[in-house]
């Protein structure tokens, strides 16, 4: 799979709505068809249309993660007991973090297309 190497000022640039940094334990859950796992990463930033996540360079999750495709996720906001929501979303690019924050991790921003049932 070829991963892609934009950096997060350049992602930034392109943005068309502000970020807000995400609250303590929110995170964004994936799961694959044809897998029994279930990946969970942290929640770093959101907008009305997306959100950005945190993912370590060497997780699995990038055999299944590909920039244009589009997946269901289950969004968290703020904890594992708080509110759930699902989103149908569209992975907008693979991204590493600016220099010196974030080592060995990789920035997901997903492009929120619909709301889905819980």
């Amino acid at each position: 799979m070829e991963k892609d190497n934009h950096s997060e000022n350049e992602n930034e640039e392109l943005r068309t709505q502000v970020r807000t940094a995400a609250a303590d334990g929110a995170s964004v859950e994936f799961s694959f068809p044809g897998t029994m796992l279930t990946y969970q990463f942290p929640l770093r930033d959101w907008s009305y249309t997306g959100l950005g996540i945190l993912a370590k360079e060497d997780s699995n999750v990038f055999d299944y993660l590909q920039e244009g495709r589009l997946y269901s996720v289950t969004l968290r906001q703020g904890g594992y007991n708080q509110s759930l929501e699902a989103y149908r979303v569209e992975v907008r690019h693979i991204s590493d973090p600016a220099q010196g924050r974030h080592p060995g991790h990789k920035i997901v921003g997903l492009s929120i297309l619909e709301k889905e049932p819980v």
